[in-house]
């Protein structure tokens, strides 16, 4: 659970406005700091507006969307999207090779299959579109708009696309180093991403037995975000916490935005951290049972309890904490030593709980 607490550096007079906007499934919210409450409730409408356009590119359940189309290709289609996709999926690809396959959007397909395969621990009931988490600014000047409410993230692991020639998809990659890597990926991610003449296009793979049922749950709230925060720079706002679905929130400002982690749990008192110009997303189960199916050992069982991730973007956020709820901890450490940038907090199932790179301004429960 994520939990936002009073901003202890605000000065008593400054105003702190709060706005909320049913989008993806769930509520955004928007709180600005230092403006005007008429001034923000317009800037929040075009936060709000960006969020309902990307959402008609990213929602699987629109038969209309970019994504909806994409998972109806027959091998040898292609299909041109917008860039908003075409990014989407990139990021998903970095992940998926970063983590080495435990982050999969495409993690339905795989499932399906083990299923018919009669392979690993999967479940045959429906898998929920994501982990419970939630934030609400503890702001001294903001009254709660509504109860608590929780909000879902696809838990997503692995992603694997095909480099065309001439084609970098990681920035600084070579197709020769990568080629050989990526091939292995056909079976549980068969598209290939291109780009010409400025546009994008999705090209669906004939791979034999690899299905095609693509859910951006994990990436698509925290890009969202991102990208529609980036309209606050044209309003020359920049203090403001944003949340989607109260399970990932972003902060930007000169002073930092109180957020409290890690509640939920009997066993773990909740803590604190300190958002500045930094994102953090949370992935658990523990109110909907185990609900996270693992990509890589085709089963339905997470490795730990909750995983809090703080990065830089809120996308990347998104993602990492769904892939570490699979991953070891020793593959958490790896990664996290490798990338600074990533702070992480986890709850294993043994109750007890593993910082990396110490959270930033972390303070643990009293």
């Amino acid at each position: 659970m994520i939990r936002a607490r009073k901003r202890q550096t605000r000065m008593p007079a400054e105003k702190v406005f709060s706005f909320s906007h049913q989008a993806m499934g769930t509520f955004f919210e928007v709180f600005i700091a230092g403006q005007p409450e008429n001034y923000g409730r317009e800037a929040a409408r075009a936060f709000f507006r960006e969020v309902d356009r990307l959402e008609d590119f990213f929602s699987r359940f629109d038969d209309r969307s970019e994504i909806s189309r994409i998972n109806r290709l027959k091998p040898g289609e292609i299909l041109p999207v917008g860039l908003e996709t075409h990014e989407s999926l990139k990021l998903s690809f970095q992940l998926m090779v970063e983590t080495g396959g435990a982050f999969n959007i495409n993690f339905r397909a795989i499932k399906n299959w083990s299923e018919a395969a009669g392979g690993g621990r999967a479940s045959g009931r429906k898998k929920s579109d994501g982990i419970q988490s939630e934030i609400k600014p503890l702001l001294p000047e903001v009254k709660k708009l509504r109860k608590e409410t929780t909000a879902t993230l696809s838990q997503t692991p692995s992603l694997a696309l095909r480099q065309k020639p001439g084609v970098s998809l990681i920035p600084g990659s070579a197709r020769t180093d990568k080629s050989s890597k990526l091939e292995a990926y056909l079976e549980f991610f068969p598209l290939e991403l291109m780009e010409q003449g400025g546009g994008y296009l999705v090209l669906r793979l004939d791979v034999p037995g690899a299905g095609l049922d693509l859910d951006l749950g994990a990436i698509g709230k925290g890009l969202a975000l991102e990208k529609a925060a980036s309209l606050f720079s044209d309003w020359e706002i920049g203090d403001f916490l944003v949340n989607a679905g109260r399970s990932t929130v972003y902060a930007r400002g000169a002073k930092p935005w109180p957020v409290a982690v890690g509640g939920g749990f009997d066993f773990f008192k909740p803590g604190k951290i300190h958002l500045l110009n930094r994102a953090l997303s949370g992935s658990g189960h523990e109110v909907k049972g185990e609900h996270i199916f693992d990509p890589r050992h085709r089963q339905d069982r997470s490795r730990h309890l909750a995983v809090w991730v703080s990065h830089p973007s809120p996308a990347v956020a998104d993602g990492l904490s769904t892939a570490f709820m699979v991953m070891s901890l020793n593959e958490i450490r790896r990664y996290c030593t490798d990338r600074p940038e990533v702070w992480t907090l986890v709850l294993s199932r043994d109750k007890k709980s593993h910082l990396f790179n110490q959270m930033g301004f972390y303070e643990p429960g009293g």
